[in-house]
């Protein structure tokens, strides 16, 4: 994730935290973000009528879509981890799921597995749990959605904007696209608000997909 000084005041005083160039310090915890990396392009998933659900539906489907897309991954059972994380938020839980996807490939590249860090978060962020970084991943998302942000395309302009000074290879570009990709394959709908109750309503049944790698994964190193 990388984020421009442009935004980083304002993040700064939502959370009343100080600040560090290029990062937002949330939690009294200096924190940058890392380039956001290609991890998968979308794929053709048949999604069936949607039907409403309750919260343990969508861990169980967090979990069978990550079991499905990465067989090895650490994050497999921790479905609910995320719903209960995300509660009282208004955040679709399924988001996280979808970040984790392109930013670690659901936590198996990069230092993600030996840190307890999916998402990205940092650089050199490292949690005890992976309890720890959903908490702060979600207090994150919070600050963003606080400051405006509603979709995927409006998170991406905080968590990894476009044309950012410290992305001189334009990854940022991906990961919009990216995390779209892995939330539709959740059930969700990559246009509408992943805060509210309208966000998890609905939810379609996941069909198991295996996202196409480009040839950029597992570049990166966290």
């Amino acid at each position: 994730m990388r984020t421009p000084l442009l935004v980083l005041a304002v993040f700064a005083m939502v959370c009343g935290a100080p600040m560090a160039v290029g990062g937002i310090v949330l939690m009294t915890l200096a924190a940058t973000f890392a380039a956001a990396q290609p991890r998968s392009s979308p794929t053709a998933c048949a999604i069936a009528p949607s039907h409403p659900v309750t919260g343990s539906t969508v861990a169980r489907r967090i979990d069978m879509w990550i079991a499905s897309t990465v067989p090895a991954s650490p994050l497999i059972g921790l479905g609910q981890a995320m719903v209960d994380g995300a509660a009282g938020s208004g955040l679709d839980p399924r988001l996280l799921a979808a970040i984790a996807l392109q930013e670690t490939r659901l936590g198996t590249l990069g230092a993600g597995p030996a840190v307890h860090n999916p998402f990205g978060l940092g650089p050199g962020l490292v949690f005890g749990s992976w309890t720890s970084a959903i908490s702060l991943a979600v207090h994150t998302l919070e600050v963003m959605h606080a400051g405006g942000a509603q979709t995927i395309d409006g998170i991406a302009a905080h968590w990894a904007p476009i044309g950012a000074g410290n992305d001189p290879t334009d990854l940022n570009a991906n990961w919009a696209g990216g995390v779209a990709a892995g939330y539709v394959q959740l059930g969700g709908n990559a246009a509408a608000s992943v805060f509210g109750p309208q966000s998890t309503g609905q939810l379609s049944p996941v069909t198991p997909c295996s996202p196409t790698m480009t040839a950029a994964d597992g570049r990166r190193a966290r």
